[in-house]
């Protein structure tokens, strides 16, 4: 990657510069930051089935799901979630979502420590948000982060595929079963890296 500058870019010069870059990368605190390619395809599995559960109901608020090539901006700059749900009128031309209300990242090796600090801080500040979702494709773990009534975040983890989340925001719940379909993932054996 060559930068047009050496210093910090914008925004705006952000969006222009990446348009014209054959990878992708994320945009934090003024820096494009290259993002992995390549994920496996549990990780890939784990992204559609939750497109394809949730994108239905999503759709019924007038909300829209999408996977990883929408972007979130931040305070400290721009992020792409896994997996999307937009609630803002549809803007077919933008790079970004106008109202994101839940985003979901599914970790793997090479981005679990970003996920579980530098994202999950920024999602956290977001005011649009009201769900966080983490997501380990190889064993069952579901961790989620929902705003309550007070705007203060709670925090709830699943380990069974037997479980359910319920997801009174968008009118729906969802299955660890449909999140890990044709899947055949641990169950965790050990304790979870951050609690």
């Amino acid at each position: 990657m060559r930068l047009p500058n050496p210093k910090p870019m914008t925004l705006e010069e952000f969006f222009v510069w990446q348009e014209r870059q054959p990878d992708r990368y994320e945009f934090v605190e003024g820096w494009p930051i290259k993002m992995m390619t390549g994920a496996r395809q549990g990780h890939n599995v784990v992204v559609s089935n939750i497109v394809m559960t949730l994108g239905p109901e999503a759709k019924t608020l007038g909300c829209r799901t999408t996977s990883s090539d929408t972007a979130v901006r931040t305070q400290k700059g721009i992020r792409y979630p896994d997996v999307v749900i937009d609630c803002a009128p549809p803007a077919p031309a933008a790079f970004e979502a106008g109202s994101p209300r839940m985003v979901v990242e599914v970790s793997s090796p090479g981005t679990l420590a970003t996920d579980l600090t530098d994202k999950l801080d920024e999602y956290l500040a977001h005011d649009d948000l009201r769900i966080i979702m983490l997501v380990e494709p190889d064993v069952v773990s579901v961790k989620l982060y929902r705003r309550d009534a007070a705007d203060r975040w709670q925090v709830e983890r699943y380990d069974r595929l037997e479980e359910t989340i319920d997801l009174p925001e968008l009118s729906t719940a969802l299955p660890l079963s449909a999140i890990y379909d044709t899947l055949r993932p641990d169950t965790r054996p050990f304790p979870r890296a951050v609690d």
